[in-house]
């Protein structure tokens, strides 16, 4: 039986730029996008790869296909980490292709990065300026456990106006992790976060943050590989 694919994405508004990944869960398929939103179809996923951009699509093991930028890290034992957090077993057969794969990627380093420490250090020492700008200004760093599990991110940098946004003492926030500082923190926004971080673009969010009770403009922007840089605006 053959799909019409194409009228099927039409009617589902469905982009291929939006999908995170296709995952099989007999007899139906589960299409991912990145606004969080799953779709539930019998097409079988050989049939919507024909209409992915292969070269954007990563099939890792029967019935798991992952959009390549979005994955942030792979272990050695074959997982698969998403920018959402989701974690995908690949194949066990070779684990040494997923070595190859994590490298082809650019994903060896553990923690996204291509800036050293020394660089790092540097790049926060030159936000010190910042300390008092009236606008609340942060970096944050991804990072994941040694397993690749649990995508997170930690403040490495805060400006004083910060605590006067987040309602939180920089120093409480300095080097932990946003969900530790924020128990009940929304994570629809860390794939934004991540896509700042991984692939250095940059996006402009505008949304009721719960965890302060405020309505937030947050410009992201990529200092370096591997960090986020967001300016938040309370409205």
């Amino acid at each position: 039986m053959r799909y019409n694919v194409p009228l099927y994405f039409e009617r589902k508004n469905i982009k291929s730029s939006d999908i995170f990944y296709l995952t099989r869960q007999n007899p139906h398929t589960i299409i991912t996008l990145s606004s969080g939103e799953s779709i539930t179809t019998t097409i079988p996923i050989k049939e919507l790869m024909l209409y992915l951009p292969e070269e954007d699509f990563l099939n890792i093991s029967k019935g798991v296909v992952l959009r390549k930028n979005q994955i942030v890290h792979i272990s050695d034992e074959g997982l698969y980490t998403m920018t959402d957090g989701a974690v995908f077993q690949g194949r066990k057969r070779n684990l040494s292709q997923h070595k190859q794969i994590r490298k082809a990627l650019g994903l060896n380093a553990q923690n996204f990065s291509e800036v050293s420490e020394d660089s790092s250090l540097q790049l926060f020492d030159n936000c010190s300026f910042l300390n008092d700008m009236p606008l609340a200004f942060c970096i944050i760093e991804l990072v994941f456990d040694e397993d690749g599990h649990g995508v997170d991110f930690v403040f490495r940098y805060c400006n004083n106006e910060m605590t006067v946004v987040e309602g939180v003492p920089v120093s409480e926030m300095l080097n932990r992790s946003f969900y530790e500082v924020f128990e009940n923190g929304d994570k629809k926004w860390l794939v934004t976060y991540a896509d700042v971080a991984l692939n250095g673009n940059k996006h402009i969010l505008h949304d009721y943050s719960p965890e302060i009770d405020k309505t937030l403009t947050i410009y992201c922007f990529q200092p370096a590989p591997g960090y986020c840089a967001c300016v938040l605006i309370p409205s």
